[in-house]
Parts: structure tokens; C-alpha cells; sequence
């Protein structure tokens, strides 16, 4: 099996992941255009972090919740 040594791992496009906040609920499109798949979203009220699991790159964003955050 072939080892891959160096470079740096690119999601999605070839963007880096972002970290974004946002007071409230992160909800399906926010940040699109500007998320990659893996990029991060923290409601910054309740304290819940939300992962980008898909994109088309300009116009949809899909966030799930991490963990089980209460």
C-alpha cells in the first residue's frame, strides 16, 4: 500500500476548512459560498458546534451537530 508523506490534506475544492460563528442556530445555507465540506460553525448562545457535511460551493451549505450538545 502506498504511503502518502508531506502536502497538506485540501476538503472540498481545494479550500482550506473555515471556522465560522454565528449568535443562534446554524441552519441549512448559512455561510454558503464560504464553507467547504469540514468547515466548522459555532453558535455562539448555546454553545453548539455544527460541521459542514456537504456544499456545491456558491449556493447550498448542509450543517449537522457535533456530538450530543445540549
Amino acid at each position: 500500500m502506498p504511503i502518502l508523506t508531506g502536502g497538506q490534506v485540501m476538503p472540498g475544492n481545494g479550500l482550506p476548512a473555515n471556522v465560522f460563528t454565528k449568535a443562534g442556530a446554524v441552519a441549512a445555507n448559512n455561510f454558503a459560498g464560504q464553507a467547504v465540506v469540514g468547515s466548522l460553525a459555532i453558535d455562539t448562545t448555546a454553545g453548539v458546534l455544527y460541521i459542514c457535511t456537504a456544499t456545491n460551493g456558491s449556493t447550498t451549505a448542509t450543517w449537522v451537530t457535533v456530538g450530543s450538545q445540549t
